[in-house]
Formats: structure tokens, sequence, C-alpha cells
């Protein structure tokens, strides 16, 4: 783990230096990295200093140190501001982010001050104190997204170390305490959505895993640790190990169905900083932490491309370019383990939690069923707690399928993609982008109803097969007027094979199957079978109903989480029709 961390994390950095503007005259422009997805500057990007000088510190190369400088001038000339906050983007008022601005400034100074000259140190030092000092009566952030208060806390408690400020700790202490109610009987921590104690008409509550493993959790464990706080550190772990349970085995977290899966990015979450850190802190009080945390690690690699981290894993295929907001905030966390010596080396044949056991789990916080039969494992949702319109699926949909050899066969993310943060999302460039789920859907007076907006399915469980039932609704979760357009899904599991039936009158099903460019599909002569052939094994949709595929084996891609699909339809006949996956 320590030679992927450390080679990794040159591999980012090289990049991302390849990317600073340099030698320009205007100071708005200087030192920032340019980002080409985006084609703008992100104002978080000074967040970079802080890998940039453990590269510096292990490389012994003086161009690290000047780049990291280059960097806080530049933040310096365009989002500090005189309150002492900084602003998440250029032309954003947003400054909440100011919390992990800090922590990352905070991290320079508490382990490579000894790089920089005296004048610089005390410049740095007088510009942490002046966003302490902000953060410190900032307290409409309690009252924001549960990342936020903690991710403070944080801030605030290494604020005191640094500047040897005792109120800043006191601060701090007060504002983990948030966190130690909002973990639920399962160990699931909620907040990621506000109020935070608001409850859905299912009686859900808003969590979202990305946000949850990448920034809350860690966050929360680094509190324990850097204050020595036993209770801290054993709330983050429980939260943790609870986490587990969504993530596969290729290193994948599953948030199909959180709240804020707008920015779900498979290996995690576009914005926040990764998992590593905070599994590695809390590896020695369980053994699954190391092992989650090298096979995210090893997807984190696999998604890289010319030195940066892409948002999913068939970003490249898709003609998408990689946005350097992942690559800069994952490398903090690189950086931090490197600069602690956290890295343990898990044993990769071990299985995960999720796959260990056969079973069928319920999570009624997120309403929610984790099936595992054999080498799948799958996720049936009815979660309603909306972040926004068009979000995550609901409607008992199977919201994922991954298989141990075959990987990720289906996967909801967005219902409709919609840059809900426009600064910290990406925009699709010349591709088909589609919704990803599996869905039942049909046009009214020219309104969409699918079953992914039914607010109010019901799902039953017998033996391995899962069964729901609802009615289309469109984005409001309304019925159409004078129809009552009712559907049903059987989901039947196997060691090796999903079996799903559907029955509905009016609309199409829809089956998007995962599958990048690079791999071969073919349909049969007769159309009622699809072939796919993956790295490692070979997968067949089947069905006696015959397999529509409108655009052929075009792909299909988005965004959210960054995958490819061969859209798969298919039309009722006398109510039902159906089809299987098998891996062979």
């Amino acid at each position: 783990m320590e030679k992927l961390c450390r080679d990794l994390l040159k591999e980012w950095c090289e990049a991302l230096l390849r990317l600073q503007i340099k030698n320009f005259r205007d100071p708005r422009l200087n030192g920032a990295l340019l980002c080409p997805a985006c084609g703008k500057i992100h104002g978080r990007c000074f967040e970079a200093m802080y890998p940039f000088l453990c590269m510096a510190s292990r490389e012994k190369e003086e161009k690290w140190v000047a780049a990291a400088e280059r960097l806080f001038t530049w933040a310096e000339q365009t989002v500090s501001q005189a309150d002492g906050s900084f602003l998440n983007d250029i032309d954003s008022g947003w400054t909440g982010t100011t919390v992990f601005n800090v922590i990352q400034l905070a991290d320079c100074l508490l382990f490579h001050e000894d790089l920089l000259s005296e004048k610089t140190r005390e410049e740095w030092k007088q510009r942490l104190r002046q966003g302490a000092e902000f953060l410190y009566q900032f307290d409409a952030l309690k009252d924001n997204n549960i990342n936020y208060p903690v991710s403070n806390a944080l801030a605030l408690y290494e604020c005191g170390l640094v500047l040897q400020e005792e109120s800043f700790k006191r601060k701090a202490e007060e504002l983990v305490q948030i966190a130690e109610a909002m973990l639920t009987e399962r160990g699931l921590l909620f907040g990621e959505g506000v109020p935070h104690e608001r409850k859905s008409p299912r009686g859900c509550r808003p969590v979202d895993i990305g946000y949850n493993v990448e920034e809350t959790l860690p966050s929360l464990a680094l509190y324990g640790h850097l204050k020595g706080d036993k209770e801290v550190l054993a709330v983050a772990e429980r939260g943790l190990r609870a986490h587990l349970s969504f993530l596969l085995e290729n290193g994948a977290w599953d948030n199909s169905f959180g709240t804020r899966n707008y920015k779900w990015s498979y290996w995690g979450s576009r914005t926040s900083d990764g998992c590593g850190l905070g599994y590695l802190l809390l590896a020695d009080r369980n053994q699954d932490f190391a092992l989650a945390a090298a096979k995210n690690l090893k997807l984190l690699n696999e998604c890289t491309h010319d030195g940066l981290l892409a948002g999913g894993p068939h970003y490249r295929l898709a003609g998408q370019a990689a946005c350097i907001h992942h690559t800069f905030t994952h490398a903090k966390v690189l950086a931090g383990v490197l600069d602690r010596e956290l890295w343990r080396e898990g044993k990769e044949e071990v299985r995960l939690p999720r796959q260990r056991e056969e079973k069928i789990r319920y999570y009624p916080e997120v309403e929610s069923w984790l099936v595992t039969k054999g080498a799948m494992t799958a996720t049936v949702t009815a979660y309603d707690w909306e972040y926004l319109p068009g979000g995550h699926a609901s409607g008992g949909t199977l919201s994922l399928l991954h298989h141990e050899q075959a990987g990720t066969l289906l996967c909801a993310g967005m219902n409709l993609y919609n840059m809900k943060e426009p600064n910290n999302m990406q925009a699709p460039f010349r591709v088909r982008q589609e919704c990803l789920a599996l869905r039942i859907e049909g046009e009214t007076a020219g309104i969409l109803y699918s079953s992914l907006y039914e607010d109010c399915a019901r799902i039953s469980i017998e033996g391995d097969t899962v069964t729901v039932s609802g009615i289309l609704k469109d984005i409001h979760h309304k019925r159409a007027l004078g129809r009552e357009q009712k559907y049903c899904f059987c989901y039947k599991f196997e060691e090796n094979r999903l079996s799903i039936c559907a029955e509905f009158e009016e609309g199409i099903l829809i089956c998007p199957v995962v599958s990048g460019a690079d791999e071969p599909a073919a349909v049969s002569e007769h159309g009622n079978a699809l072939k796919i052939q993956k790295e490692h094994t070979a997968i067949m949709v089947e069905s006696p109903y015959g397999l529509d595929l409108p655009y052929g084996t075009e792909r299909i891609f988005n965004l959210v989480p960054g995958l490819q699909a061969l859209r798969v339809q298919l039309c009722p006949h006398q109510g039902k029709t159906g089809f299987s996956i098998r891996v062979c």
C-alpha cells in the first residue's frame, strides 16, 4: 500500500503541476490550477498546497515548495476574504468550504513548516488564525449538512494545535458533539440534508454514503485521534464499520440512493477527500478497515488517466475529461496517509462484509435492502428523503447489481442529471447521456411518468425473491390524471443469475446494462439474447419476449457515477415482460 500511495500521489501531483498557471502577469490567474474538463479555475484548487509540500518532503525538490507558495499567493489575490473566509469559487458567495481550506493549511504547518522560510511560515500562520477566527463565529454551519460542523470541529482543533490557542480547541469540542447523536441504530450517519432531524413520510433520515465515508466520518476519526478522545473514536469506528456494508469488492461505494448522489463518483464523491485516512487511522481496531482502504485505493488508481483521477471507470471511454477537483482533494488524503505512516497491507483475498454473508439486510433509515447471493450483491431502494427533485431513485428500484467477477451490471445514478452545484459538477461533453436506472416509464400528455418517482412503493421479501408494487408517477410524485398506471417488479436472486419479471400495461421497461465501449457485445440472431464479454467472464441478458437495443451496441453514459451502458428495453406482452442476467 505504501508504494501505491507514494506512486499515485506523485502521478497526481505531477499532473496538477503541469496545469499550474506560471509566469503570468495577472495575479488573479498566476499560480492557479486550470481544469481541462471544466475550462475554469476551481476556487478550492489551492488545497493542493498540502500534497505539494508532502511531495517536497519526500522528493527533496524545491519546485514543490514554489508551487505551493504560488497557490497560496493566488488564493490571497482571489478567493480570500477580509473576514478571514475563503470563497468556494471566484464567482460564488459560499464560504462554508473555508473549513476544508483551513484544514489543509493547518496540515501544511503541522507537517511541513520546516520547508518554509520564516517569512512565509509567519504569513501562513497569520492567515490560518484569520480563518480560524472566522470559523469560530460561523455558527450557521451547525445547521448545514452534517459534513460541515464535523469538519469545522477538526479545522478548529488543528488550528488550536498549530497556533497553541485553547479557545479553538474548546469550540471544536462543542461542535463535535453534534455528530455523536447522528448515528442511526444500525450505525449509519445522518444529516446530509437539512433539517438534520427531519424524517421523510416513510420515516427515512437524510443519509449520503459518499459524503459520510469520504468527509464526515474521516474528519471525526482524525479529530478523535488528534485529541485522544476515546468516545469520539468509538463513534467514528461504529460509523465506519456500519458503512462497510455499502463497499463493493472492487473498492466502489454504493451510493445509488444517497441524498446527494448527484456528486457520486463510484469510488466516492466528487469534491470530498476520500475514505482511506479515516479507515487507516482506526485500522488497528478492525481488520476490515485496512482492507477497505486498500481496495478503494486500488480503484482510485484504476480510474486515473494521464495523471488525473476521473469521476468513474468509463470517463475515458466516453470521451470525458477528468475534472481536477477529484485529484486535488483526494491527493490530500494520500499525503495524510504518508505523513502519518498509516499504510497497512490488507489481505485482498478476504471478502468485505457486504459479500461475506448470504442474506438480505434491511435499512429502514434509508428504506433500502441489500441482497447478497453467492457472488452477486444488489440494492433495492424505496428511499424517499428527497434532496432535490429528480435526484436518487426510489419506487423499489433495483438500484445496483454487482458481481465479484463481472463487476457492476446495473446501476442507478441520478434520475435526471441536474447540475445542482454548477461549480462542483461537470457538464457532459458530446456524449449520449441518459439515466442508467432500471425502470418502467411512459409519457402521458407530454409528461414523463416513471417507477423511479414512486414514493409509496410496497416491498415484500420471500426467500431470495423481492417483490415491488407501485404506480408510475411524475417527477413531483403525482400520478397521471384519470390513469392508474400500476406496476410490479419481481426480482429473483440465484447464485450467478438475476431474473426480473415486470407487470405493467403502459410504457416500456428500460434496462441499461453496464458495459464499457471496449467490451465486445453481440445480440443473438433471434434478438432474445445479448452477450457481453467482460475481462474475466461473460454475461448473458436473455428474454423470451425479445430484446430491443434502440442504439444497437452504442453505449449511453452518465456522469453519475461515471459508467457506460447498453440500453435494453422491452414492451409488455399482455401486461407482462421480463429478462434475466446471467454470469457465465
